[in-house]
């Protein structure tokens, strides 16, 4: 049906326009603030019952109300009409970050400074207010409608408050999958080093005319691949594809994509700090002291020596290195697999349902165990594949949210070659969660990988559930 415009919201409030659909189920107008006589952006939550909607629209009414700064909206006013729930914020006449990245593909390296600077003053006021925005994308930055380059930070649907509880379902991962830091993707706790990532990933894809993972075709799979590329892939070299960008710059960005909260910038003051010695340094190969800076004749010294430590350390591990099997010397004599041979080893008097599924790089199979782990032993699957497979990736979705969840999973990897057999296990432990888990596993080649559950969450429980493994590999 066709909205007529203006129409009146309430008594306070005329409806102009509708600038665009927001999440939860929520309508963006352009409004009229009647009583004040100006132009307001009004959020209207249609999604009315929805309990995890109403509670993620009053969150994002509570983390604006302490919001003031210029590069933040504003909320002005909050209320019900007609059991709808609205927020009326600030109306920012201009145009998206996505909107002029389309248009110019890759920004002036100082304009994208200036833009990640005020990005980044903004939610460093919003964290010092204990608000992580979680969704930082083009999109939710808004360009002023003037030659400043001005810049305001929109959408705190999704934002947390630091401590408390979130009202997302179980499992459900909420984000953009472009920008999603590392623990975003796994569904763990989201903190400051969180908006941090995903300010990085705009920075690059400012600087590149693309974010530095990005979908291959569209679906669950696709954006599976984007989040696995997160968790465990290094952004490909940003000054490769874009050479006005310095090599400090570059650190920058480099140390905001970090995938480990711990090895990202503490807080967004450093990030100012540095980004702000850059912007104003003209000579390319000089950058910010905070992380060049110039080494003492002591600090040279313990340089070296460290130095020293890292070579022994690295001629051991090769030397440890040749009693394992060995990866494939070239990826082009690497083909996708396709063909698999399966073996369900289960005890007597127990179901094994198996359903597989084969993609070029990616196989998934269900399978279930209707019966209580006896003893130290709980064999789902052993999987032999008919050539040596290079497995890059592993990972599990223990999957039935009222069954008993894996704990402790060993997988048994055998190589074999023409003179002997290798056979060893790895072993992982699973949160108690039923999102998919990718496992920190070595990659390697195997001819056959048996699973083996040797503890599960709630043991208590007579089921338990193994719903996904996926495997990503290449065959010879």
């Amino acid at each position: 049906m066709t909205e007529i415009f203006p129409r009146p919201f309430n008594s306070d409030y005329e409806l102009i326009g509708l600038l665009g659909k927001g999440g939860m189920g929520s309508n963006v107008y352009k409004a009229r603030q009647i009583r004040l006589d100006r132009s307001v952006a009004l959020k209207v939550l249609d999604s009315i019952g929805d309990e995890e909607a109403e509670k993620r629209f009053i969150s994002e009414a509570k983390a604006m109300k302490s919001f003031n700064h210029q590069n933040l909206a504003s909320i002005i006013d909050y209320g019900t009409n007609e059991d709808k729930m609205f927020i009326a914020m600030t109306y920012i006449d201009g145009e998206s970050l996505a909107d002029v990245i389309k248009r110019e593909k890759i920004l002036d390296t100082k304009k994208a400074m200036y833009i990640a600077w005020q990005i980044a003053r903004g939610l460093e006021h919003a964290h010092k207010l204990g608000v992580v925005h979680r969704d930082i994308k083009p999109s939710n930055i808004m360009m002023m409608d003037n030659k400043a380059n001005e810049i305001c930070i929109i959408d705190f649907g999704i934002s947390i408050a630091a401590g408390s509880q979130r009202v997302t379902q179980a499992g459900m991962t909420m984000g953009t999958p472009e920008y999603m830091s590392p623990e975003q993707c796994q569904n763990r706790n989201v903190t400051k080093q969180s908006d941090i990532y995903s300010l990085g990933i705009l920075l690059y894809e400012m600087l590149s005319g693309d974010p530095p993972f990005m979908p291959n075709g569209t679906g669950a799979a696709a954006s599976m691949a984007v989040l696995n590329q997160h968790m465990h892939d290094k952004p490909p070299s940003l000054r490769k594809k874009n050479s006005d960008v310095s090599l400090d710059l570059e650190k920058i960005i480099d140390k905001c994509l970090e995938k480990k909260t711990i090895d990202r910038y503490e807080n967004l003051t450093e990030f100012i700090k540095d980004i702000k010695v850059v912007m104003n340094n003209s000579v390319k190969v000089e950058g910010p002291k905070t992380l060049v800076g110039r080494l003492s004749q002591s600090e040279r010294i313990m340089f070296l020596l460290l130095f020293v430590l890292i070579a022994l350390s690295l001629f051991v591990s090769l030397i440890l290195y040749t009693s394992i099997p060995k990866i494939p010397p070239s990826i082009n004599a690497l083909t996708p697999t396709k063909s698999w041979s399966i073996i369900n080893e289960v005890k007597a008097g127990e179901s094994t349902d198996s359903l597989l599924f084969d993609k070029d790089y990616n196989t998934t199979w269900n399978i279930t165990r209707k019966s209580a782990l006896t003893g130290n032993e709980g064999k789902l699957i052993t999987i032999k594949f008919r050539k040596p497979v290079f497995i890059s990736y592993l990972g599990f979705a223990p999957g039935d949210q009222k069954a008993s969840k894996p704990k402790d999973v060993w997988v048994r990897w055998v190589y074999k070659n023409a003179k002997s057999e290798h056979s060893d296990y790895q072993k992982f432990s699973l949160a108690d969660a039923i999102t998919p888990q990718y496992v920190p596993w070595v990659p390697m080649e195997v001819d056959e990988l048996t699973f083996i559950v040797k503890s599960v969450h709630n043991a208590t429980e007579d089921i338990f559930s193994m719903s996904e493994i996926m495997l990503f590999g290449l065959e010879r």
